[in-house]
Protein backbone atom coordinates (compact mmCIF):
# COMPACT_ATOMS: atom_id res chain seq x y z
CA UNK A 1 0.00 0.00 0.00
CA UNK A 2 1.53 3.31 -1.08
CA UNK A 3 1.44 6.24 1.27
CA UNK A 4 -0.62 9.22 0.12
CA UNK A 5 1.56 12.33 -0.20
CA UNK A 6 1.04 15.26 2.16
CA UNK A 7 -0.75 17.57 -0.27
CA UNK A 8 -0.11 20.89 1.54
CA UNK A 9 3.61 20.05 1.74
CA UNK A 10 3.63 18.99 -1.91
CA UNK A 11 2.07 22.33 -2.84
CA UNK A 12 4.63 24.25 -0.75
CA UNK A 13 7.54 22.35 -2.27
CA UNK A 14 6.15 22.84 -5.76
CA UNK A 15 5.55 26.55 -5.19
CA UNK A 16 9.09 27.02 -3.85
CA UNK A 17 10.54 25.28 -6.89
CA UNK A 18 8.57 27.50 -9.24
CA UNK A 19 9.27 30.66 -7.24
CA UNK A 20 12.99 29.84 -7.49
CA UNK A 21 12.72 29.20 -11.23
CA UNK A 22 10.32 31.98 -12.24
CA UNK A 23 10.15 34.31 -9.18
CA UNK A 24 7.07 34.77 -7.04
CA UNK A 25 5.71 37.46 -9.35
CA UNK A 26 6.25 35.28 -12.41
CA UNK A 27 4.44 32.24 -11.00
CA UNK A 28 0.71 31.78 -11.44
CA UNK A 29 -1.46 29.40 -9.45
CA UNK A 30 -2.35 27.21 -12.48
CA UNK A 31 1.39 26.60 -13.00
CA UNK A 32 1.71 25.38 -9.41
CA UNK A 33 -1.29 23.08 -9.91
CA UNK A 34 0.09 21.72 -13.17
CA UNK A 35 3.55 21.02 -11.71
CA UNK A 36 2.01 19.39 -8.62
CA UNK A 37 -0.39 17.43 -10.88
CA UNK A 38 -3.49 18.57 -9.01
CA UNK A 39 -6.46 20.73 -9.88
CA UNK A 40 -6.25 24.45 -9.14
CA UNK A 41 -9.13 24.01 -6.70
CA UNK A 42 -6.94 21.74 -4.59
CA UNK A 43 -4.56 24.64 -3.95
CA UNK A 44 -7.35 26.97 -2.87
CA UNK A 45 -8.55 24.41 -0.34
CA UNK A 46 -5.35 24.97 1.61
CA UNK A 47 -4.19 28.39 0.40
CA UNK A 48 -7.03 30.83 -0.38
CA UNK A 49 -4.85 33.13 -2.50
CA UNK A 50 -1.46 33.40 -4.14
CA UNK A 51 -0.40 35.68 -1.28
CA UNK A 52 -1.41 33.00 1.24
CA UNK A 53 0.65 30.42 -0.67
CA UNK A 54 3.58 32.82 -0.90
CA UNK A 55 3.48 33.55 2.81
CA UNK A 56 3.21 29.86 3.70
CA UNK A 57 6.18 29.09 1.44
CA UNK A 58 8.19 31.98 2.90
CA UNK A 59 7.42 30.93 6.48
CA UNK A 60 8.26 27.30 5.75
CA UNK A 61 11.57 28.29 4.12
CA UNK A 62 12.55 30.69 6.93
CA UNK A 63 11.51 28.32 9.71
CA UNK A 64 13.44 25.45 8.11
CA UNK A 65 16.50 27.69 7.83
CA UNK A 66 16.28 28.71 11.47
CA UNK A 67 15.77 25.08 12.51
CA UNK A 68 18.81 23.96 10.48
CA UNK A 69 21.01 26.69 12.01
CA UNK A 70 19.83 25.88 15.52
CA UNK A 71 20.37 22.15 14.94
CA UNK A 72 23.88 22.78 13.60
CA UNK A 73 24.77 24.68 16.77
CA UNK A 74 23.27 21.98 18.98
CA UNK A 75 24.95 19.14 17.09
CA UNK A 76 28.33 20.86 17.32
CA UNK A 77 28.32 20.95 21.10
CA UNK A 78 29.80 23.73 23.22
CA UNK A 79 31.99 26.30 21.47
CA UNK A 80 34.42 28.74 23.01
CA UNK A 81 35.09 31.13 20.13
CA UNK A 82 33.12 32.97 17.50
CA UNK A 83 35.21 31.21 14.87
CA UNK A 84 34.02 27.82 16.13
CA UNK A 85 30.43 29.03 16.19
CA UNK A 86 30.78 30.44 12.68
CA UNK A 87 31.98 27.03 11.46
CA UNK A 88 28.83 25.43 12.86
CA UNK A 89 26.61 28.12 11.35
CA UNK A 90 28.38 27.69 8.02
CA UNK A 91 27.67 23.96 8.24
CA UNK A 92 24.01 24.72 8.93
CA UNK A 93 23.80 27.08 5.96
CA UNK A 94 25.47 24.66 3.59
CA UNK A 95 23.23 21.83 4.78
CA UNK A 96 20.15 24.01 4.28
CA UNK A 97 21.22 25.25 0.85
CA UNK A 98 22.00 21.68 -0.22
CA UNK A 99 18.79 20.10 1.05
CA UNK A 100 16.45 23.00 0.30
CA UNK A 101 18.03 24.63 -2.75
CA UNK A 102 14.81 26.09 -4.14
CA UNK A 103 13.86 27.54 -0.75
CA UNK A 104 17.29 29.13 -0.39
CA UNK A 105 17.10 30.68 -3.86
CA UNK A 106 13.59 31.95 -3.15
CA UNK A 107 14.68 33.56 0.13
CA UNK A 108 17.95 35.06 -1.00
CA UNK A 109 17.43 36.17 -4.59
CA UNK A 110 14.00 37.79 -4.57
CA UNK A 111 12.11 40.70 -3.10
CA UNK A 112 9.35 39.64 -0.74
CA UNK A 113 7.99 42.94 0.51
CA UNK A 114 5.13 42.98 -1.99
CA UNK A 115 3.22 40.14 -0.32
CA UNK A 116 4.58 39.41 3.18
CA UNK A 117 2.03 39.27 5.99
CA UNK A 118 2.91 40.42 9.53
CA UNK A 119 3.57 36.82 10.63
CA UNK A 120 6.10 36.39 7.83
CA UNK A 121 7.75 39.71 8.65
CA UNK A 122 8.02 38.69 12.32
CA UNK A 123 9.69 35.40 11.39
CA UNK A 124 12.12 37.21 9.08
CA UNK A 125 12.96 39.56 11.96
CA UNK A 126 13.57 36.55 14.22
CA UNK A 127 16.11 35.13 11.77
CA UNK A 128 17.76 38.55 11.44
CA UNK A 129 18.04 38.84 15.24
CA UNK A 130 19.54 35.35 15.45
CA UNK A 131 22.28 36.37 13.02
CA UNK A 132 22.83 39.83 14.54
CA UNK A 133 23.18 38.27 17.99
CA UNK A 134 26.06 36.13 16.72
CA UNK A 135 27.78 39.23 15.31
CA UNK A 136 27.26 41.28 18.47
CA UNK A 137 28.66 38.53 20.71
CA UNK A 138 31.67 38.22 18.43
CA UNK A 139 32.21 41.97 18.54
CA UNK A 140 32.09 41.95 22.35
CA UNK A 141 34.70 39.17 22.43
CA UNK A 142 36.90 41.08 19.98
CA UNK A 143 36.82 38.39 17.28
CA UNK A 144 34.48 40.14 14.84
CA UNK A 145 35.19 43.54 13.34
CA UNK A 146 33.34 46.64 14.46
CA UNK A 147 30.36 47.79 12.44
CA UNK A 148 26.60 47.62 12.17
CA UNK A 149 25.71 43.96 12.89
CA UNK A 150 22.97 43.94 10.24
CA UNK A 151 25.40 45.19 7.59
CA UNK A 152 27.96 42.55 8.53
CA UNK A 153 25.25 39.88 8.40
CA UNK A 154 24.24 41.16 4.94
CA UNK A 155 27.89 41.00 3.84
CA UNK A 156 28.28 37.38 4.94
CA UNK A 157 24.85 36.30 3.65
CA UNK A 158 25.51 38.05 0.37
CA UNK A 159 28.78 36.19 -0.07
CA UNK A 160 27.10 32.86 0.67
CA UNK A 161 24.16 33.64 -1.63
CA UNK A 162 26.60 34.62 -4.38
CA UNK A 163 28.39 31.31 -3.96
CA UNK A 164 25.14 29.36 -4.25
CA UNK A 165 24.13 31.38 -7.31
CA UNK A 166 27.52 30.76 -8.92
CA UNK A 167 27.14 27.01 -8.43
CA UNK A 168 23.73 26.67 -10.09
CA UNK A 169 22.14 24.43 -11.21
CA UNK A 170 23.77 21.75 -9.05
CA UNK A 171 24.04 24.03 -6.05
CA UNK A 172 26.32 23.82 -3.08
CA UNK A 173 25.76 20.10 -2.65
CA UNK A 174 28.16 19.50 -5.57
CA UNK A 175 30.99 21.66 -4.15
CA UNK A 176 33.98 19.55 -3.06
CA UNK A 177 34.77 19.60 0.67
CA UNK A 178 38.10 21.37 0.14
CA UNK A 179 36.45 24.17 -1.84
CA UNK A 180 33.73 24.47 0.79
CA UNK A 181 36.39 24.86 3.49
CA UNK A 182 38.17 27.53 1.43
CA UNK A 183 34.98 29.50 0.94
CA UNK A 184 34.19 29.23 4.65
CA UNK A 185 37.61 30.72 5.43
CA UNK A 186 37.05 33.52 2.92
CA UNK A 187 33.66 34.48 4.36
CA UNK A 188 35.03 34.33 7.92
CA UNK A 189 37.80 36.71 6.79
CA UNK A 190 35.09 39.23 5.87
CA UNK A 191 33.89 39.22 9.48
CA UNK A 192 37.06 38.58 11.43
CA UNK A 193 38.76 41.39 13.29
CA UNK A 194 42.50 41.24 12.72
CA UNK A 195 44.60 41.46 15.87
CA UNK A 196 46.26 44.85 16.27
CA UNK A 197 50.01 44.98 16.78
Amino acid sequence: MTRKPDLPQLLLDTALTLFAERTYEGTQMPAVAQRAQVGVGSIYRYFPSKEALGNAAFQYAKRTLLDDLTAALADGGPVSTSREEFALLWRGFTRYAGRHHAAFVFLEHQQHDTFLAPESQALAAEVDLFAADFIERGQRSGEIRAGDPQLLVALAFGAFAGLVKHLRPGGIAELPTEALTQTEEAVWALLHREATR
